[in-house]
């Protein structure tokens, strides 16, 4: 046997024992899996357990990679979130209210006030006296060159010079605030260790979340959904709250049951009708462990944040050790922290509200300067609740808060039965069709076709084991495309093979027309193969879900098929037939 072919049968031996190696964790028996998936997640952790059992001496040999399934075969949760795209783009113009008073103070500028319009992307700049129209442009140029002086009105005794923010900047913000509000619920999902999920775009402000493997929803869409803008505002305590307690039925009344449920929506009808003034909010309590959660009680606060969560360092879940109860407990950075204790130094003896969401979380009376450190207690009517509760919003406030408030589209849960039927159904029919075009190969093309069949073979085992080595998921598409690599692999196969056949009725030896055959017909069967490749890299690019998995089954199995079409099927005939110089081969 010459050197270069021994080499070519190292290496066919070699791919095959990788594969079998790779493919091992994903089969063993129930013990020995639950064992590796054990050691595996020890060696995730920086600080594994002391008392932890020793991993099993055959953990050792193995990679710590499993053959990961989709949504569709292990079951899960599917559901899509719809971003709210004009409260990014009004929560943008809020956001930019306390750099134009600072840029203002240090240019001397006066303003009397400076807010937001409540409906549209606009800053109500308010002038002091002896400030002109020119100076505010000036200002409002130099600073936020997105905004245009559109017009003057008069309103609550002053005069409010209107800026708009362009149309440009406005569309840039709703884009953004859907791909930021992605990328924050991926950091989400990250950080709650489930295994291969799918976080995709879908339209013009949806977002589609699939969850392989869990079952618990409403888990799902609290740590999903959550917005967790948090803010920190001071209790208006000059205000009479029983003026807004006794306006409350007329609001109900004019307003109908739906939109006075709307925190928002009520505050503005209570300012339109004089009850709150320009600076002035209405927020409410919430009792969370009803469904849905129910107003308690309401507070006025001050309309100005004077903290939020960009000032947050960490957020961490801590226990009282008096109540058994768990809270959050939030670490300000170094600026936040200054904020922080400035605020409650200034304001001993009042109230801070601590807002999460648009809802009062707690409004503790200030007993003295605090520097760099708070916390929010959560509710629940058991430790587990509130742990688990208190847990979730750590996290959310970790990853940083989402752009815009969500809502929660469809939801849809998969049962871990769907999947299993789904695996079976798929696998018959994949199994199916290799069996058939495994007995055409062997029938047709002889013991050549039995070569055939063992590249085949191995092509599968190959295009399993590099799904596990990069990671990647199978999806029910994914069989399929397993399937379609095989006949694709057939095909290969076929084209080599009738190139044999013609060289051999031309009476060249079968050592020549095996040479000749491979290199005649590869060039078809690579060109072929690159052709599939670019809709293989169509479908991963611009696929989602099911078309995405596909995708990426065709793209392994078109390197699996180039592989063990012309090299391994090369190696296997030059091996069975290549020493032989007559023109006798079994084809």
């Amino acid at each position: 046997m010459e050197a270069g072919l021994i080499a070519r049968v190292g290496i066919t031996a070699a791919s095959l024992l990788l594969g079998l190696w790779m493919l091992t964790p994903t089969f063993l028996p129930g013990p020995q899996h639950a064992e590796l998936t054990r050691v595996c997640e020890l060696a995730e952790l920086k600080d594994p357990p002391e008392d932890a059992a020793p991993p099993q001496t055959f953990t050792k040999f193995l990679p710590c990679k499993f053959l990961v399934k989709g949504l569709d075969l292990q079951g899960g949760v599917d559901l899509t979130l719809y971003v709210d795209v004009d409260e990014a783009v009004r929560s943008t113009v809020q956001r930019e209210i306390p750099t134009l008073k600072r840029i203002a103070a240090d240019k001397g500028v006066a303003l009397d006030d400076v807010r937001r319009d409540r409906r549209e992307p606009e800053l109500l700049i308010a002038p002091g006296a002896g400030v002109t129209l020119a100076q505010v442009k000036e200002l409002v140029s130099g600073r936020l060159d997105r905004y245009t002086y559109t017009n003057t009105v008069d309103e609550a005794g002053k005069s409010w010079l209107v800026f708009r923010m362009t149309d440009a900047r406005t569309d840039e913000i709703r884009k953004q605030a859907v791909e930021q509000a992605r990328e924050v619920i991926e950091s989400r999902i990250n950080g709650t260790g489930v295994k291969e999920p799918s976080i995709t775009r879908k339209g013009e402000t949806g977002i589609n979340v699939q969850l392989p493997g869990e079952s618990d929803m409403e888990q799902a869409k609290a740590a999903i959904g959550t917005t967790a803008q948090l803010g920190f505002l001071l209790v208006d305590e000059e205000f009479d709250q029983t003026q807004a307690d006794a306006a409350l039925p007329a609001a109900k009344l004019a307003l109908g049951d739906t939109d006075y449920l709307d925190d928002r929506l009520l505050s503005e009808w209570l300012q339109d009708n004089g009850v709150l003034h320009v600076g002035q909010r209405l927020y409410w309590f919430y009792d969370k462990d009803k469904k849905p959660a129910a107003r308690t009680g309401s507070v006025v606060l001050k309309d100005e944040v004077l903290l939020t969560g960009d000032d947050v360092s960490t957020a961490r879940t801590e226990q009282d050790h008096q109540t058994g109860n768990y809270y959050v407990a939030l670490d300000f950075k170094p600026h936040g922290s200054a904020i922080f204790s400035e605020v409650t130094g200034n304001n001993i003896g009042k109230r801070i509200a601590i807002v999460l969401d648009d809802h009062v979380s707690s409004a503790p009376t200030v007993q003295s300067k605090i520097n760099g450190v708070a916390s929010i207690t959560v509710g629940g009517n058991t430790q587990e609740a509130t742990f688990n509760e208190a847990s979730n919003l750590s996290l959310v406030l970790r990853t940083g808060a989402l752009p815009a408030p969500v809502t929660v589209g469809e939801v849809r849960t998969i049962g871990p039965q769907l999947g299993d039927k789904a695996i079976k159904q798929g696998t018959l029919a994949s199994a199916i069709g290799c069996v058939l075009v495994f007995l055409f190969a062997g029938i047709y093309y002889r013991v050549s076709g039995l070569l055939a069949d063992l590249s085949l073979a191995l092509n599968g085992l190959l295009v399993l084991a590099l799904l596990v080595g990069f990671g990647a998921t199978l999806t029910l598409p994914g069989i399929c495309g397993i399937a379609l690599t095989i006949g694709m692999a057939v095909d290969a196969n076929i084209i080599i093979f009738e190139r044999i056949r013609e060289e051999l009725r031309g009476g060249k030896s079968a050592r020549t027309a095996i040479e000749t055959g491979f290199d005649r017909a590869s060039v078809a069967v690579i060109d072929s193969n690159l052709c599939t490749g670019l809709a293989g890299v169509v479908l991963y690019s611009y696929g989602t879900g099911p078309l995405k998995g596909f995708g990426v089954t065709l793209l392994i199995g078109i390197i699996t098929t180039l592989f063990t079409g012309v090299f391994v099927s090369r190696t296997l005939m030059e091996w069975a037939f290549g020493s032989r110089n007559t023109a006798n081969v079994s084809i």
